[in-house]
Formats: structure tokens, C-alpha cells, sequence
């Protein structure tokens, strides 16, 4: 038989098999309220709060977007992990902050605590948009890595296209079925398998040129441009470092299905280690085994075999080892991207459906009913992503970074100011926060840098000024708390 066919036997395997799993957890775990479906009822403990939040933060970019970037920009792309410290002190300092307030006054979203604090629709609204917007894309990218993965490792053997509807029915069964509470065992297991399935990858990239050594120095005498920085396209400038370092930091933390974990964790203990999951996992899979495998992607594959830089690791796994092995490293990708779609898929639902839909109507309606309508915005979702995934770009990685990264780090002064500090006021945090998006996308569509610093740094550090400033000359409503 074909082995691409047999490939693609093993991926199907495991997806079923991930399947049977949230099945049997579902039928434990039945779902019967907003909070059980989208919180798994705010009982994840230290064992899997650690696990599932690595699950949420590496995707299929661990397997094929960052192999492409350092394929493409070099050493210079580490400053993902450095940037990752600040993540792991958002999530152990705001996030039991946010964790206590939310168990107080029953925060199920970041809308919820905008609503709260500052008694204002237009923010939980405005901001809550941003949210499901930013994580669309993400999502829809997520679908691209997989559908990529999956059809190069199979020869083909699956189209592109249906190995997208693949992805999304398999997203929607275990979303639908197990809620959050079968989706963090899901991730748990899967967590392990990619963590596991990048280390073997990256030493099947090793062997062939010798050892971590003899890659650096083939690289040092092929392509030195690749050991500095700003990299061989120019892009990882000092100031696009700077940016890594601030904004991008702020845009991770609060990707609504990573800051979600904060409201998910049983207690603070649980928190804590989630926290120091994070440094752990981004140093294993960015700072060691994809910096491997995409140096590698320069040495053993020519342009024309790679086609796409995204698509390092897949054909060097089909040209460099056994078909099977290759099969069972592609599906600790699709592992990887499986569990992150869980997760978005599960906060976007949230989101659209208690935040926008039922703004205006949360209590008013039974709990069957709420259930019904987040599944079926799950449905919706989980198919517009799948739309979006059709017509991809061809660096993933560098999408999620200028858009949803940026756009989601401009909800971070409105939600730090308005948690640390009393005088901030709900007119200071709404202009601040709109022009910050404004800003950062007129100047992405325009193509401009003014002063040659990018777009998301005018928006980010404009939304801080207006912020601070406003909130200074305003006074507070009625309802927004001190």
C-alpha cells in the first residue's frame, strides 16, 4: 500500500483516538451550565492546569511556523522565547489577581471585568470584538497548519482542501462533546505527545548534518547572515526587538484562550505552575529543537523542495526519516494545532455568545438554551475559520504576530490601569483603547512606519497616553468601581 495513504492511516488513528477519549471524559463530565461548558466549572487542578496551558500557547507554529521563521530570519527569532518571562509573571501576578476577582464577582470573560469596572457596554463590546476577531485569525491559522501538515505528509494521499473540513469536523466533535472540562484532559494528553514529537523531530534534523555543533558551523560557513541579527530580510531591527519584548508579550497573555486559564484554575497553586510551564515548554520547542530543525531546513532541503518556509519541518520529516516515523511526528503537530483550535474555539463561542449576544440578557434565559446557542456559535465559528483557512498566506507565524498578537496587546492599559490604578477612568480607557486600534491598523493597511518605529508601537504606547491623560482630566461614573 501507498505509505503516504498509511500516513495518513496513523493521523486518523489519533484523531479517532483523541475522540474516544473526550467521549468517554464527556460522558463523566456532562456539560450542563455556561460555566461548566466554557470553565470546566473553575476546578482545573495543578496537575492539569500546567499541562493544558502548554497545550493552549504551542501550536502547530512549534512544528511548522517557527521552523519557517528561523528558516527565514534566523537566530533572531529567539526573542519569542526571552519575551515569554514576562508571560509566565502576567499569569502568576494578574492572573490570581483576575482569578479572585472573577470567583468573587463571577467573571466568566474579560468583558465581564470591563463591564464591571468600569460600568460601560461600549468597552466590554469594543473590547470583546477585538478578542474574537484577533482569535479568528489565530484560529483559522491554526487550521492552515494543520491542513499543511497533514496533506505533505500524506503525498498527497489528502488534498489541502479536505484535510481542512477534516480539521475542522474533528475540532467541533471535541469541542461539542467534552466542553472545557474534556478538552483540558484532551490537552493534557496531547500536551505530552508534542512535547515528545518536537524533540524527535528535532534530532532526526541533527543527524543527518552531524550534531548540533557541526549545524552551527555548516550554517557559520553557508548562511552567517543567519547567526545575526536583523537576519537575512532585515525585519528583527532593534526596534521590532523592543516590540517583542513589550507589546507581544501583553498580546499572549491576553489571547482569550490563554487568559482564560487564569479563571479555569482551582487555586492559586494550580496557577503558579501553569505559570512556570510556559518558560519551560518556549525554551525546549523555540530556543532548542525548531532553531535545530530550521537551520537544518538551510543545509539538507533546496528552496524548491521547501516551497513555503512553514513547510520545513513536514518535508524534511518525509525526505530525512522513515514514512511512519514522519506520520507520528506530523500527528503530534496536528496534536499540538488540535488543542489550541479547542481552546479558541471554546472562547470565541464565550465570547459571542454571553458578551455580544446575550449582553443584555444574561439570567434571562434557561441554561438549555444558553447551551444550545454557544454550541451552535461554535459550529459557526469553528466553519468561518475553516472558510478563512482556504486561501492561506504563507508565513503563518508572521500573520499571527502583526495582527492578533498586536491587536489583543491593545486591551492590556485599559485592563492593568483599570486593575492597579483607582483614577483611571472609563472615557480614559475607552478613547485609549479605540485609538490604539485605529491606529495600529490604519497603519498596517496604509503600509507605514512613521519614524520607522512599527505601526503596533504607535498604537500600543498612544493607548497608554491617551489612557493616563484622559482618565486625569476625567471623573468617574456612578457605576465604576473605585
Amino acid at each position: 500500500m501507498n505509505t503516504g495513504i498509511l500516513s495518513l492511516g496513523i493521523i486518523m488513528f489519533y484523531l479517532i483516538a483523541m475522540l474516544v477519549i473526550t467521549v468517554l471524559n464527556g460522558r463523566k463530565k456532562k456539560q450542563k451550565s455556561a460555566e461548566g461548558f466554557f470553565l470546566a466549572n473553575r476546578g482545573v487542578s495543578s496537575v492539569l492546569l500546567p499541562l493544558t496551558m502548554i497545550a493552549a500557547m504551542q501550536s502547530t507554529f512549534a512544528f511548522l511556523g517557527a521552523p519557517g521563521m528561523y528558516y527565514t530570519h534566523g537566530v533572531s527569532y529567539i526573542a519569542i522565547v526571552l519575551s515569554q518571562v514576562w508571560v509566565a509573571l502576567m499569569v502568576v501576578y494578574f492572573g490570581n489577581k483576575i482569578r479572585k476577582l472573577a470567583i468573587k464577582n463571577g467573571y466568566m470573560s474579560l468583558g465581564d471585568y470591563f463591564q464591571d469596572r468600569y460600568d460601560s457596554k461600549y468597552i466590554k463590546v469594543f473590547a470583546s470584538c477585538v478578542s474574537v476577531l484577533m482569535t479568528m485569525v489565530f484560529l483559522a491559522m491554526q487550521y492552515v497548519g494543520n491542513a499543511r501538515a497533514m496533506s505533505i505528509v500524506s503525498g498527497d494521499a489528502i488534498s489541502y482542501q479536505w484535510a481542512i473540513l477534516v480539521s475542522v469536523i474533528f475540532s467541533l466533535l471535541y469541542v461539542l462533546i467534552g466542553g472545557a472540562g474534556g478538552v483540558v484532559l484532551l490537552d493534557a494528553v496531547q500536551a505530552i505527545i508534542l512535547l515528545l514529537g518536537i524533540v524527535v523531530a528535532a534530532w532526526i534534523a541533527l543527524v543527518p548534518v552531524g550534531g548540533i555543533q557541526e549545524l552551527f558551523h555548516q550554517v557559520a560557513e553557508t548562511a552567517p547572515e543567519l547567526l545575526s541579527r536583523p537576519g537575512p530580510k532585515g525585519t528583527y531591527t532593534g526596534k521590532y526587538w523592543f516590540m517583542q519584548f513589550i507589546v507581544l508579550p501583553f498580546g499572549i497573555w491576553l489571547c482569550p484562550h490563554v487568559w482564560m486559564k487564569s479563571l479555569m484554575a482551582k487555586d492559586e497553586n494550580a496557577l503558579a505552575k501553569s505559570a512556570i510551564s510556559i518558560p519551560v515548554s518556549q525554551i525546549l520547542i523555540y530556543g532548542f529543537a525548531t532553531l535545530f530543525i530550521g537551520f537544518a531546513g538551510h543545509l539538507l532541503l533546496t528552496p524548491e523542495q521547501i516551497g513555503a518556509a512553514d513547510n520545513v519541518l513536514p518535508v524534511m520529516m518525509t525526505i530525512h526519516s522513515k514514512w511512519f516515523i514522519a506520520a507520528l511526528v506530523m500527528a503530534a503537530a496536528i496534536a499540538a494545532g488540535i488543542s489550541t483550535i479547542n481552546a479558541m474555539l471554546l472562547v470565541s463561542s464565550q465570547i459571542v455568545s454571553q458578551d455580544l449576544i446575550l449582553l443584555n440578557k444574561k439570567g434571562m434565559i434557561s441554561e438549555k438554551k444558553n447551551m444550545l446557542l454557544s454550541r451552535t456559535i461554535v459550529l459557526v465559528i469553528a466553519a468561518v475559520c475553516g472558510v478563512i483557512a482556504l486561501n492561506p498566506p504563507e508565513t503563518l507565524v508572521q500573520i499571527v504576530q502583526d495582527v492578533a498578537y498586536t491587536g489583543l496587546a491593545q486591551l492590556a492599559p485599559a485592563f492593568l490601569l483599570g486593575l492597579y490604578w483607582k483614577k483611571c477612568t472609563r472615557m480614559g480607557a475607552a478613547c485609549g483603547m479605540t485609538a490604539g486600534i485605529v491606529i495600529l491598523f490604519a497603519t498596517r493597511i496604509l503600509n507605514v512606519q512613521p519614524l520607522g518605529w512599527p505601526g503596533f508601537m504607535w498604537g500600543f504606547f498612544t493607548n497608554i497616553l491617551l489612557t493616563v491623560l484622559i482618565s486625569l482630566v476625567t471623573s468617574k461614573g456612578n457605576g465604576e468601581r473605585a
